[in-house]
């Protein structure tokens, strides 16, 4: 290990938001670009807090209970006094930031000893020793990791009521108001975003990061084909029934490479087809998008890998069908007997993923020329069989 004087100091920022999180990785990198980096809360000799973020407090108390040697920086609009602690005060002069950062680090110099080998060893340092192997992601075993990401049974039960929520029967196709409804806006919301996201990440070949407006945000890495966010399923869905414009949400690239990312993050990655896929499935709710047409033959160009999507039962069943025999959504629904949302959000789905292939109405009437004429084929043959028996 490097003296402590030469070691890059582990820096974590927490609590901050979208907007002010760029700026100190910034101001890290232009200071203290060979001196630090940043790294996960568990690995840090230092943290950096923002006390009036939403989880301020509750993250200051995290901090005081389990990491009480190391050295804390806060940041706020209040004057407060808060015993151990170092409060700058907002709005934030940088020469005091890097002021404090200076002494927290000569402190750390002066001290080696008590944070790496003498201090006794606690049940929260245990339970560092334990996390710390973990939090470089390997991208070798990442395909085993992300089937973990799946839900359980009673959350899947959940999940398909939500994504698929229209019920109904074929008859109803002849109510106005229920078409009226079967369908909705696919632009100017989360799904939207999303695939904007998704082109310019695997145009540009590099991380795009799509920020909200309360910190939270989605991360998008081209070339491991895989997205991280701080938003579990629970906060996730609400945000796909939501109409947004780009106050709301912002698009921007990270400056940091796919790798670094992997080994900063917290959360389970989940690939990139596998949000767009659930962020669409919850944004239909069983209606198709707007535009598309119930009169035209549904096929698969590709199948979508179900193992590792969320899926139940019906979809399977379709994409079978619609693999070897493209037909209508009407037809689909008579033919499986199932619920008009189920495949109305399967379509959505693959539309979505670019899997589906779209069939004209000429495609449609030369299948059903060709059933006749295999039925009248089979006919003619039975007739011919029949005829010779009675000569006999």
């Amino acid at each position: 290990m490097l003296p402590a004087s030469k070691e890059p100091m582990g820096i974590a920022l927490l609590g901050m938001s979208s907007k002010d999180m760029p700026m100190m990785e910034l101001f890290l990198q232009k200071h203290w670009s060979s001196n630090c980096i940043i790294v996960p809360d568990h690995q840090a000799k230092l943290c950096i807090l923002d006390l009036d973020g939403i989880e301020g407090r509750k993250i200051l108390q995290q901090q005081r209970n389990q990491y009480n040697e190391r050295p804390l920086i806060v940041l706020s609009v209040h004057d407060k006094q808060i015993e151990g602690v170092r409060v700058l005060r907002k709005p934030l002069r940088m020469d005091s930031l890097k002021g404090a950062i200076e002494v927290c680090r000569n402190e750390l110099i002066q001290r080696p000893e008590v944070v790496e080998n003498k201090t006794p060893i606690t049940s929260s340092q245990t339970v560092l020793r334990r996390r710390t192997p973990s939090s470089s992601i390997n991208l070798n075993t990442e395909k085993n990791e992300r089937r973990k990401v799946l839900p359980d049974a009673t959350s899947q039960a959940r999940l398909i009521q939500r994504a698929c929520s229209i019920s109904v029967a074929t008859s109803d196709l002849g109510n106005k108001d229920f078409i009226n409804g079967m369908y909705y806006q696919h632009t100017s919301n989360l799904q939207d975003f999303l695939k904007q996201a998704i082109k310019l990440c695997r145009r540009d070949s590099q991380p795009i990061r799509l920020s909200f407006q309360d910190g939270k945000a989605i991360t998008l890495l081209p070339h491991s084909n895989l997205s991280i966010t701080d938003l579990n399923d629970v906060k996730l869905r609400p945000r796909c029934l939501l109409t947004l414009n780009s106050n709301q949400i912002a698009i921007e690239a990270s400056h940091y490479s796919e790798r670094h990312i992997l080994q900063l993050c917290d959360a389970l990655p989940l690939s990139i087809d596998a949000l767009l896929w659930k962020v669409t499935l919850w944004s239909s709710r069983g209606r198709l998008p707007m535009g598309a047409s119930t009169n035209v033959a549904v096929g698969l160009r590709q199948w979508p890998t179900l193992t590792r999507l969320f899926a139940i039962p019906e979809f399977i069943r379709i994409a079978a069908l619609w693999s070897t025999t493209p037909l209508t959504i009407p037809r689909t629904v008579d033919t499986l007997n199932i619920d008009y949302g189920y495949v109305c959000a399967f379509f959505s789905a693959c539309h979505a993923l670019d899997l589906l292939q779209i069939h004209d109405a000429d495609y449609i009437q030369g299948v059903s020329k060709d059933n006749v004429s295999k039925k009248d084929s089979k006919s003619g043959i039975l007739k011919r069989l029949l005829r010779r028996l009675r000569a006999v």
